[in-house]
Formats: structure tokens, sequence, C-alpha cells
């Protein structure tokens, strides 16, 4: 009796730790693209890019490196130098990548606009 019990036990353990290893927290993957539109608006650290066939536009900021503020960290500041260069109603390519805000990896002037 006591070994049909044991065997139960043990099976019923089996199944719960496996169960449990099977519901591991799946990893979800980078959500990234390219989009090609007018830049609507600006500022130092950011670039706002209203794509083909959208309503509005959407605000693309650079990575963020080196830790806390307090530390050194700020944003990435090739990135920064490239944002100021990038001219108002400029017809633009945008690689991006989704961290918490729609981060620009890199960015591409394709027409600017006559003046």
């Amino acid at each position: 009796m006591r070994r049909i019990v044991s065997l139960v036990a043990l099976t019923v353990g089996c199944v719960l730790f496996s169960s449990v290893t099977a519901e591991e927290p799946k990893k979800e993957a980078a959500k990234k693209g390219t989009i090609t539109g007018i830049v609507t608006a600006k500022a130092a650290n950011w670039i706002e890019v209203k794509s083909d066939g959208e309503e509005k536009g959407r605000r693309y900021i650079p990575n963020w490196r080196g830790g806390a503020p307090k530390d050194g960290g700020g944003p990435d500041k090739e990135m920064v130098a490239k944002l100021k260069d990038v001219p108002l109603k400029a017809r633009v390519r945008v690689e991006w990548i989704f961290e918490e805000h729609y981060r620009v990896v890199k960015v591409e002037v394709l027409k600017k606009e006559k003046e």
C-alpha cells in the first residue's frame, strides 16, 4: 500500500513539475521597422515623422547610452547630431526599434524641401 501511495505521489509531482516548467515566459520579439515620411516637427533630442498614409506623426528619440544621468548617461550623441542636421519638412527614411519608446536606429534624408 505504501508503495502505491509513493508511486502516486511521484507521478503527481512529475506532472506538476512538467506543467510548471512548460509555462516559462516567452521572450517577446523586438519590435522594429522602417518608415518613410515627412519630418513634421523636431527638437534637440527627437524628430517627428508623418509616414505615408498616416494622419499624424510619430516621435522618434535616440537610444539611451551610458547608464543613469548622474553617471554620464544620456541620448546617443551621434544620433542627436544626425537629427540636428535633418531639416524640417524633409522626406526621410527612419529605421526604428521599440524599447519603451520609438527609438531611431538610422535616419536618411531622401529629399529636402525646396525653398
